[in-house]
């Protein structure tokens, strides 16, 4: 069986983009989901001189346990129509400990299916555009894209409305199936 990790790019206790990965995980059939929180891996801001003092054995452990699996689930909340800071970070960290030209996940590519969510229309699509543009970069292969819009509209009462919830079972069913 495959195996695909899921996390959020978000480092709020309370994001909405944990919602959306639980909900996904648990709409697996075809796989087994594992989920993480990036807040667990302690990586400071990255930069030149943070470098220069040593890498975090938080990014080489956080790149084993991608290595572990399959293929990854992402969701992405959008700042400022791009990425958080949070996910770059620990993107920038994972660049620093992957072999030249290598993927940043794993010794080899991975399918990704990018997901964001939002209280707004757009839903976050404006940063899955940048993100899927990227990925093939970072050691990715975009197998698709979701991106929630209204997300207070579409989950009341701790779950999705129908509409939403068949659109989130055909999207995991469609990602497991590229698998």
């Amino acid at each position: 069986m495959k195996k695909i990790i899921a996390f959020t790019g978000s480092n709020n206790s309370q994001s909405i983009h944990h919602i959306l990965i639980q909900t996904l995980a648990a709409k697996a059939n075809q796989t087994q989901v594992s989920t993480i929180d990036l807040n667990d891996f302690d990586l400071p801001m990255y930069g030149i001189d943070v470098e220069t003092q040593g890498i975090p054995e938080d990014a080489r452990r956080l790149r084993a346990t991608l290595n572990e699996f399959d293929a990854l689930i992402i969701a992405s909340p959008e700042h400022n129509g791009s990425m958080p800071a949070f996910l770059k970070n620990a993107i920038d960290w994972l660049s620093r400990v992957a072999p030249q030209g290598g993927s940043f996940f794993g010794d080899e590519k991975k399918p990704v299916l990018l997901v964001s969510t939002s209280p707004g229309a757009n839903g976050g699509a404006t940063n899955l555009k940048t993100m899927a543009e990227l990925m093939p970069w970072w050691g990715g292969d975009v197998k698709g894209t979701f991106s929630l819009g209204s997300f207070y509209d579409k989950f009341q009462n701790g779950q999705f409305d129908a509409t939403t919830n068949a659109e989130l079972e055909s999207l995991m069913a469609d990602f497991e199936r590229t698998l």
